[in-house]
């Protein structure tokens, strides 16, 4: 759903779109207001729903993020649209598999590591959606899945009414909350072979394989 839509579906449903099969001019009563404030509405519910029922995955190389060295260890920077890494620790390739990272540790906004990060070495985690704002071009995707938008519409309908009619705002909060409640994130499956805890064969023992 684009933001030019999503305005569209918005003021279908708080009778303020058309009248009389005549699409409203901005410049009458409050229209204008309204198309103000969506913007802003829309980040607030898709942040929202992106920081509860329907996360938005994504991941970054260290060597791309920003380093500060300190006293012999490496202080990585979150990205700025992070909203929680994974708990899962990083990520790096290990010859033709990925393999977890864990000598590492959070501080504040950063990323603590005791020796420079390979090329590489990647942090996963969810992160924030992308926003819109009064300059956003109606013909502009909005960010995640079509379910979290249709959501978004009750969300953004609900706000809007919030001072002018609390039966109605009432109504479409309750919708917006039963479709968040409906929402599903897909199952994200990480193949990986059964460490050989008895040594058999030889194997060299986990702990002492290389780390980056």
């Amino acid at each position: 759903m684009t933001l030019g839509e999503l305005k569209k579906r918005v003021l279908e449903l708080i009778f303020s779109y058309s009248v009389a099969g005549s699409e409203i001019p901005a410049t009458y009563n409050n229209q204008a207001d309204y198309l103000a404030m969506i913007p802003g509405l829309v980040n607030n519910g898709q942040t929202d729903i992106a920081t509860s029922t329907k996360r938005l995955p994504s991941f970054a190389y260290l060597k791309d993020l920003e380093c500060e060295e300190r006293d012999h260890r490496y202080y990585y920077s979150l990205p700025e649209d992070c909203w929680m890494p994974f708990t899962g620790g990083l990520v790096f390739s290990h010859g033709k598999r990925y393999e977890r990272f864990f000598a590492y540790r959070f501080v504040n906004r950063t990323i603590e590591l005791l020796r420079e990060a390979t090329e590489d070495l990647a942090l996963e985690y969810w992160r924030y959606p992308v926003m819109v704002d009064s300059e956003t071009d109606d013909d502009t995707e909005l960010d995640n899945t079509p379910d979290v938008h249709q959501c978004l519409v009750y969300y953004v309908a609900a706000n809007l009414l919030i001072y002018d009619d609390p039966y109605r705002y009432t109504a479409f909060l309750n919708e917006y909350k039963q479709r968040m409640a409906r929402l599903r994130e897909p199952v994200w499956l990480e193949p990986g072979p059964i460490e050989n805890v008895y040594d058999i064969g030889g194997r060299e023992p986990r702990a002492q394989r290389q780390r980056p």
